[in-house]
């Protein structure tokens, strides 16, 4: 067992790295035009519907420019994934901060509207999905997504809760874990099912607000 999760850690470091080390290669301005217009296509289209003709054709550059910078469509969708991940890293820039230093219904508030907006958005859901649909062929993709992601915003929630331990029934894993379920769940399921509108501002912080007051009345009174 600890075997198996020192091999899961090292390959999560080792996509880590890839896609830091792609993230923050410097690109020429054509090179970041491939990629603007690459994401849309994969983020649209799924790695698969993806075709490299179809996109050089339709955004009026040349299969071979797209070659000459990324020389097969797998390399091509790496990169579309990491410039997608590290944006979607940088939303969530507020898991670095201390949580001794908020109010624990501030910082509540905090997580679940950042994480409502950042996730509620039609760019993260797509890209949601063209990880979901890679994963069984690239898992390191979900590890790091999940790695930078959701996991490191339950580690943050968990740190939350550690700090008002005294006043819970349950564990600070436990805690994050529910509050997520209640906060957030409802919301980004009927997000992803097409079922909702996407998130105004307003809504967002009302749905926060409501949730983590829920949230505080049943599991810390």
């Amino acid at each position: 067992m600890f075997r198996a999760m020192l091999g899961l850690a090292a390959k999560v470091s080792g996509m880590r790295d890839t896609m830091i080390k792609s993230a923050d290669m410097p690109r020429t301005p054509k090179e970041l035009e491939i990629l603007e217009v690459a994401s849309g296509y994969f983020l649209s289209h799924g790695y698969k519907g993806t075709s490299i003709n179809a996109m050089a054709r339709d955004a009026g550059i040349s299969k071979e420019s797209i070659y000459r910078y990324f020389s097969s469509k797998r390399l091509l969708f790496q990169a579309v994934i990491a410039r997608e991940l590290a944006a979607y890293k940088s939303r969530l820039e507020f898991l670095d901060s201390e949580p001794e230093s908020l109010q624990l219904r501030e910082a509540l508030i905090r997580v679940a509207e950042t994480i409502l907006m950042l996730v509620c958005n039609e760019r993260t859901l797509a890209l949601r999905r063209l990880i979901f649909q890679e994963v069984d062929k690239t898992p390191d993709i979900g590890r790091y997504y999940y790695a930078i992601g959701p996991n490191e915003a339950y580690e943050f929630l968990e740190r939350i809760f550690s700090l008002n331990a005294d006043a819970a029934c349950l564990s600070p894993a436990q805690l994050a874990r529910n509050f997520v379920a209640l906060t957030l769940h409802y919301t980004v399921l009927r997000r992803e099912c097409g079922v909702l509108e996407p998130l105004t501002i307003a809504q967002s912080k009302k749905l926060a607000a409501d949730g983590v007051d829920e949230f505080l009345q049943v599991y810390l009174p």
